[in-house]
């Protein structure tokens, strides 16, 4: 092995750095495995760490037993790993890419400089390949534990954060428990306050009715305070409806009914708004099967709002046009349309 040819070599691959530097970006540029290479922003991303690597070769072929140089191509492999992660790379890329390099040098421009200097034959040129390969070797090791290092320290980071999250979350979940919790218990204590004041309206309504000596048109209008007090009633039931739902308690009372009937008893009920805005309503249950199986209270309830609706819409002196008709042996439709108000 003739050092000095070792020596004149690193010296030739520094006064070369920029040709191998171009051959370098132009193969990692073409390659498909490395795909990272198109995310970045320009070529001096790309090059960041091979004009330090041709510097410490040429260092290394000058002393090769020099422990000094062989820690600065440590040093910058795994300055070259963490940016490599930071820039988005895989690892599999970082490795290809130092790869390139190893096989440019050592054969295109140890080829170019056996060409030039033909001494360089023998142990000299196996000495400069071993130099060169165990140079690159520790590039690949360097760079990739790093990067390996940095990957782990960002997975530790994000795991950091889901447990945060997580725990912000779990805590988020108890509060938000505590204010359902309370929120029923104020349903609850609401609806019975509530319920009070239409209790001794209900029995004094059911009293009058039950006198045979009422007259029959007091009894109509007794009626009608019955039927709104028991629909205030069912009102505040549908306070605590959220609460069964979510807990999977609501139940339906299903009975065999007459819609009609109910949609005439939930009419009554909007009488009074319908006078106080001139409204017309004509009604045609011109359905030839009324039957059906409902909860009465809230098919009711499900009658009284599209009928409120209407009247809300429509214009002082409108009018206001309900039918129900069937739709097949199993359907039973009610429509309602609204007209402008009359001249």
């Amino acid at each position: 092995m003739d050092q000095k040819i070792l020596s004149d070599l690193g010296d030739y691959l520094l006064a070369q750095r920029e040709e191998i530097i171009g051959e370098w970006l132009r193969a990692v540029e073409q390659n498909p495995d490395i795909s990272s290479v198109d995310h970045l922003k320009d070529k001096e991303e790309l090059r960041d760490h091979l004009p330090e690597l041709c510097q410490n070769l040429a260092e290394l072929l000058k002393s090769p037993q020099s422990n000094q140089n062989r820690a600065e191509v440590s040093r910058a492999a795994r300055v070259h790993g963490r940016y490599r992660w930071r820039q988005g790379y895989r690892l599999e890329e970082v490795i290809r890419e130092t790869s390139i390099i190893r096989i440019i040098i050592s054969h295109n421009w140890l080829d170019a400089y056996a060409r030039k200097v033909p001494k360089f034959d023998g142990g000299t040129r196996r000495a400069a390949e071993n130099i060169i390969h165990q140079a690159v070797d520790d590039v690949i090791s360097d760079s990739a534990e790093q990067f390996a290092e940095e990957q782990l320290k960002s997975t530790s980071h994000l795991n950091s954060q889901l447990g945060d999250a997580l725990a912000e979350l779990r805590q988020q979940k108890a509060a938000a428990n505590a204010a359902n919790n309370a929120k029923d218990r104020f349903l609850a204590m609401l609806s019975h306050e509530l319920r009070t004041p239409l209790n001794p309206i209900l029995l004094w309504a059911n009293a009058k009715l039950a006198e045979t000596q009422t007259a029959p048109s007091l009894k109509e209008d007794i009626q009608m305070v019955r039927r709104n007090a028991e629909l205030e009633a069912s009102l505040i039931d549908d306070l605590l409806d959220v609460a069964r739902i979510r807990g999977g308690k609501l139940q339906l009372h299903l009975q065999l009914s007459d819609a009609a009937a109910l949609f005439r008893d939930a009419l009554e009920m909007i009488k009074a708004e319908s006078v106080r805005k001139q409204l017309e309503v004509h009604v045609e249950l011109s359905a030839t099967n009324h039957r059906v199986i409902v909860d009465r209270a809230r098919i009711e309830q499900v009658f009284w709002n599209v009928l409120k609706n209407a009247q809300k819409f429509t214009p002082e002196r409108g009018t206001i046009s309900i039918r129900s008709f069937n739709e097949g042996q199993e359907k039973l439709l009610f429509q309602d349309h609204r007209h402008r108000k009359r001249n």
